[in-house]
């Protein structure tokens, strides 16, 4: 898992060339990467995270009140324990090894986690809905929401880079864009009975294009084999951020970069006191929901033509997130076609 300092993004031209190389090394080989100096405040990292944790302290009946209407029209709110089955979205027929410590072979139960999540305020989703309680929660989200976009933004310059685009290549393709803050509770472990089948986030991929994660503990691996998955621990790095890339950056690049499954897993019974609560800020960077999505020509060639049929982003998204609900065939994506 590489570590990269990416302070250089801010630098001179030189400097940003040489970290965007690293970068791309990493997209290519892993599509997961650590980041260091990154440039956000620690004071908005801490506030969002110490609001978040408010949050969900609170009673179940007002969260509840904040509980997704319509999931199909605008995906955000707040999510119950085990309200998504995460490896449903990858159609994954065998049963994740680590789930539970019984070797059962039941039907995957929901994800061990609670969640909340928020859109942009852009004009591109309907307006944000917010909890009454905390009463800084929402100044403290909004705040982290918008430097998290823009390290998201620096992020995509570097990928133009390492790609051999213009530097501002992407910018036209997010200037209405319909990316997802989402915070993921899961409850200490200790005392519970977890049911068999069930771990605190199942195998899958992301979706978008890069997803930022504030991780506060361990329990998140990776594997490169979607097949026979060999798990690998991410590393934990204080005042870091986890990237990852999402399905449609690997589309967009013609395979070329990797989208690598990942999970949370549960502690083990002598880890649970020591583990306890984990928390986690992860934003989905995601294009213009009307955005069209074909492969970048520097990752075509004749010897690697276009793999995959152009798409629109927002119908890529709905219908991955819709599978994850378990509302939707989880391929229907690959049939998703620009204008369809």
């Amino acid at each position: 898992m590489p570590i990269i300092d990416i302070s250089g993004l801010y630098g001179d031209k030189a400097s940003m060339e040489r970290v965007s190389k690293q970068i791309g090394e990493a997209c290519e080989k892993i599509g997961f990467m650590v980041i260091v100096n990154h440039g956000v405040p620690q004071k908005v990292i801490d506030e969002a995270w110490n609001e978040t944790l408010a949050f969900f302290d609170r009673p179940m009946s007002e969260k509840m009140l904040m509980k997704t209407a319509d999931e199909e029209k605008y995906p955000y709110g707040y999510s119950a324990l085990g309200g998504e089955v995460l490896s449903a979205g990858k159609a994954l027929e065998k049963k994740d090894s680590a789930a539970s410590e019984s070797g059962s072979e039941s039907k995957p139960a929901g994800d061990l986690k609670e969640m909340w999540a928020i859109g942009p305020d852009n004009g591109a989703m309907p307006e944000r809905q917010w909890p009454k309680d905390p009463p800084a929660f929402a100044g403290a989200y909004a705040a982290y929401y918008a430097a998290i976009n823009d390290l998201a933004g620096v992020l995509l310059k570097a990928f133009a880079v390492a790609l051999d685009l213009p530097e501002n290549w992407f910018d036209d393709k997010r200037d209405k864009h319909i990316s997802a803050l989402r915070a993921n509770n899961y409850p200490d472990q200790s005392g519970m009975k977890v049911q068999d089948g069930s771990i605190r986030c199942s195998a899958h991929t992301d979706y978008g294009t890069i997803t930022i994660l504030k991780s506060g503990g361990p329990g998140l691996q990776v594997s490169k084999d979607k097949d026979s998955p060999v798990w690998h621990d991410v590393p934990f790095v204080k005042d870091a951020f986890i990237i990852n890339l999402g399905d449609l950056m690997r589309r967009w690049t013609n395979d070329k970069w990797s989208s690598t499954l990942h999970r949370v897993v549960n502690p083990s019974a002598n880890d649970r006191a020591a583990w306890g609560r984990r928390l986690s800020l992860a934003f989905f960077h995601n294009l213009n929901k009307d955005a069209q999505v074909e492969a970048i020509p520097s990752c075509v060639s004749e010897a690697r033509p276009a793999i995959y049929d152009p798409i629109i982003a927002g119908d890529f998204l709905m219908l991955k997130h819709l599978a994850s609900m378990g509302k939707a065939d989880p391929d229907a994506h690959l049939k998703a076609k620009s204008g369809a």
